[in-house]
């Protein structure tokens, strides 16, 4: 049978109690309280020893008194200490009925007047006398014994009794009433067949005897009843499916239940080896702990169980069997990158270095982001280096910190950023045709590009307007009137051919704007001539003219001059050889226009069929 309350064992029911240390059988005869004539410390459960024990006598000194006798004393002192300590200790006080004195008399005291005893023996109507014109009437029928006082009843035959194995007579505690001639002398008992007999008190019988116990107590499977049962095993253990070697564990378990509510405690242990060798980590009342786990583990589990405050201790309850996975943390991100200037309402761009892995299963970065010196969440989780997060207006602080992980999700420490200031002032609002970083395509001149500029304070708005990042002009711009953005002329020349970059900037001293561009400057010629010919006072007889510059060998490449630049159509000598030579040019015209003589040049150079460029950085010259 299971561990069940002594209480709830059916009537008939075997169970054990040691004496000295042996096994003896007890029967259970009563459970609760037999009738109104019982005090209520008799309510609990009712033990007879199924077999007799000894022999003795009732008493040599007073008669038929249960109260005074021998058999009374000896069952409550010697006899008790046979029982081990802890069912002594449980055994109830109680008050059975009982015929006090010696003699015929019939008078029986009971309820809270009964005898006060541990042990002691059954009377005549407890195993179920019922003629008590010869036995007292000390009590009431026990539910073991049914009716009937024939060899053949069945109460009968539950009041045989053995002693070493043969049956044999055993005594009651109740007086024997009719023996007139010798009045206080006979005691009553059971025969070899199980009826009833009176005896003289100084003759020996056996004894059986009876004792009551709390229903609370347990009795386990081998039958034996038992003050204290061990706590039930922890429902459950669990620890993570997954468990990197160095890092530190939570391991939990289920509540223990105990019947007797002495539960104490847990004691867990751990087992690196598969379950060959176990070593306790924890021992206390808490239902959770954490571990860690030594680096190089090849597998890890535990186990739990519940003790009592008496040292009962319930079965294991183990964990699963989980290999451990011996991998370290990532590297920390080399940097962390943020803006010195960060605007609300606007975007912010966030970058790191890369981290690195022993085990080269790196698996990506965890950006977090604090607003306000508050918490920190995350915004980012992924495998790319940099990150473009979104400021909301309003925001008074913010700061980054990044950290690497692996696939076996082992986080390397953090890089962390200063903290920046939020710039809640709204930019200037840059209105052009072109959005942000438009192309504007391929020019071989110069152009403008018109835009207007607006700030939501009205705040004083400076503009600078910028090639390849250096500044053509910078001034105080109306608000809302159209301006242009002019590259042509010498500004124009000045670039060379390929990429270039254009930006308007409008700052209003607290936050700004800037709006880009590109285009593609390709020039394949050029022409370089005097805006206004230079007057002489007489004849112009020779020039020399010197080109500075890169001009490829292949390219088309002429130079002219004139010494009658004023005429409506000048006289245009080729020059080209003498400039390339380094040498002067003596002019073949010698008539002079009718507003007298004046020196130009003309120079037209383009490229040639390799493609390649060249540029003129001056010329110079002079004339006489």
């Amino acid at each position: 049978m299971a561990i069940v309350k002594l209480g709830s064992l059916p009537v008939e029911s075997i169970v054990k109690l040691n004496e000295y240390g042996v096994a003896v059988d007890y029967r259970v005869v009563h459970q609760g309280l037999p009738g109104a004539m019982y005090d209520s410390s008799c309510d609990g459960t009712w033990l007879l020893r199924k077999d007799i024990a000894e022999n003795r006598v009732w008493g040599i000194t007073y008669g038929n008194d249960y109260a005074n006798s021998d058999i009374n004393a000896y069952l409550n002192g010697d006899w008790l200490n046979r029982y081990d300590t802890d069912i002594r200790a449980n055994i109830k006080r109680v008050k059975i009925p009982y015929r006090p004195g010696s003699g015929n008399i019939t008078t029986i005291n009971s309820g809270s007047n009964g005898l006060d005893v541990s042990a002691f023996l059954l009377s005549g109507p407890e195993v179920g006398e019922t003629n008590f014109s010869i036995c007292a009437k000390d009590g009431v029928k026990l539910s073991y014994f049914d009716s009937g006082s024939a060899p053949s009843s069945t109460a009968t035959k539950k009041r045989l009794a053995n002693l070493d194995g043969s049956a044999a007579e055993w005594k009651l505690r109740s007086p024997e009433c009719n023996n007139q001639s010798n009045p206080g002398v006979g005691t009553w008992h059971v025969t070899y067949v199980g009826q009833f007999s009176g005896h003289m008190y100084n003759t020996s019988r056996g004894i059986r005897p009876a004792l009551i116990l709390p229903p609370e107590l347990m009795v386990g499977d081998d039958g034996f009843v038992v003050t204290n049962t061990p706590p039930t095993t922890p429902e459950h253990i669990t620890i993570p499916s997954q468990i990197n070697g160095g890092s530190t564990i939570t391991v939990e378990w289920g509540a223990s239940s105990d019947a007797e509510g002495n539960l104490e405690g847990y004691k867990v242990e751990r087992s690196l080896d598969g379950g060959t060798i176990w070593s306790q980590i924890y021992q206390g009342t808490a239902r959770s702990i954490t571990n860690l786990v030594p680096f190089g583990s090849g597998s890890v589990m535990y186990r739990v169980k519940a003790y009592d405050t008496e040292g009962l201790e319930s079965g294991w309850k183990t964990s699963a069997q989980v290999t451990v996975i011996n991998n370290t943390a990532p590297t920390v991100p080399g940097f962390l990158t943020v803006p010195e200037q960060v605007q609300g309402g606007q975007t912010l761009a966030v970058a790191w270095g890369a981290s690195t892995d022993g085990e080269n299963n790196l698996a990506g970065y965890s950006l977090e982001r604090q607003v306000d010196g508050g918490d920190w969440a995350v915004v980012y989780s992924g495998g790319e280096l940099d990150f473009t997060d979104a400021i909301t207006k309003g925001w008074q602080t913010v700061a980054y910190r990044v950290r690497a992980f692996d696939v076996h999700s082992a986080y390397s420490g953090f890089a962390v950023s200063e903290t920046r200031a939020v710039n809640n002032n709204t930019p200037p609002a840059i209105i052009c045709e072109y959005p942000e970083n438009t192309s504007l395509g391929v020019k071989n001149q110069g152009f403008e590009i018109p835009y207007s500029v607006s700030d939501e304070e009205g705040d004083e708005v400076t503009v600078t307007e910028s090639v390849d990042g250096t500044a053509l002009r910078i001034f105080a711009v109306e608000l809302g009137a159209e301006n242009r953005f002019a590259l042509g002329g010498a500004d124009f020349m000045r670039l060379l051919n390929g990429r270039h970059a254009l930006s308007i900037t409008a700052a209003d001293g607290a936050s700004k704007a800037v709006r880009g561009f590109s285009f593609e400057k390709l020039v394949t010629s050029a022409s370089v001539t005097l805006e206004k010919p230079m007057s002489a006072d007489g004849p112009i007889m020779v020039c020399v003219l010197s080109v500075s510059g890169s001009i490829p060998l292949d390219a088309e490449y002429k130079v002219e001059v004139t010494n009658n630049g004023l005429d409506a159509a000048p006289v245009w000598e080729d020059c080209t050889a003498a400039v390339r030579a380094g040498v002067n040019h003596i002019f073949e015209n010698t008539k002079a226009s009718t507003k007298g003589f004046a020196f130009n040049f003309r120079l037209n150079v383009s490229r040639g069929e390799s493609g390649v460029g060249g540029y003129i950085t001056s010329v110079q010259g002079g004339f006489q």
